[in-house]
């Protein structure tokens, strides 16, 4: 059975309360668990079922928002967020180590990686199929997507603000080029966005450069708006 302490500090990390406590109960039941106390099911189907949805979730946003990128690059965007020590880390966050169900020969302060990392999908897996893929699509963005541009420093600033926006469900920015001055050997270009109420301009010496300098503030200063305020957007 599991701590019914830890469920709830789970459910409401997730934002979410399982209508069927069975399928959670299965998410969390590692099969050296299931093998000693002669139960028909382990989470290994579940885990199936959130790896399949979590991938396909992410790839579905990235795949959104980056029209540009090819195949190899939205691969290693898609492998960087749903890697293992990803899965880990937000297992660790919402306390499922403490919830796994599993054999007397594992110890409970010694749990392989893998098997919380498992876990995890299992957990993705149980949402799926007891609230539907709506909900567990809002899980995934809330869990992998809202800091995903912390973990994918190497995109360049326009590409963080776009996976950041999207994760929040925010409509994506629009570039105006507002002036290009100077001589035509070495022109000057102005560019300016507005997202959600906060308005940047810059200039540089390519549109590119301006537009990446806007996306930089603009990033900036709604991550301190939502760290101030919380998540309301105007």
């Amino acid at each position: 059975m599991l701590d019914e302490k830890n469920l709830a500090f789970l459910e409401q990390e997730l934002n979410y309360t399982f209508q069927d406590n069975f399928v959670i109960e299965e998410a969390l039941t590692h099969s050296s668990y299931a093998h000693e106390n002669g139960l028909p099911y382990n989470n290994e189907r579940l885990e199936y079922l959130g790896d399949s949805i979590l991938s396909f979730i992410v790839a579905r946003t990235l795949y959104r928002i980056y029209p540009e990128a090819n195949e190899g690059e939205l691969t290693k965007m898609r492998s960087e967020l749903v890697k293992a020590d990803s899965l880990y880390r937000k297992a660790e966050k919402l306390g499922i180590p403490s919830l796994i169900l599993h054999g007397n020969a594992i110890r409970s302060d010694a749990l392989p990686k893998k098997m919380i990392a498992d876990a995890m999908e299992a957990v993705i897996g149980a949402v799926c199929v007891d609230g539907g893929v709506d909900v567990a699509e809002r899980i995934i963005k809330d869990l992998f997507l809202s800091n995903a541009d912390e973990r994918t420093a190497e995109l360049d600033p326009k590409s963080q603000l776009q996976l950041w926006l999207q994760a929040r469900g925010l409509p994506l920015p629009k570039y105006e080029l507002l002036s290009v001055t100077g001589p035509s050997h070495s022109p000057t270009f102005e560019v300016k966005s507005r997202i959600t109420g906060i308005e940047h301009h810059a200039k540089y010496k390519s549109r590119k450069g301006a537009e990446a300098i806007v996306a930089t503030r603009l990033l900036e200063d709604l991550k301190k708006r939502e760290e101030y305020f919380g998540s309301k957007y105007e």
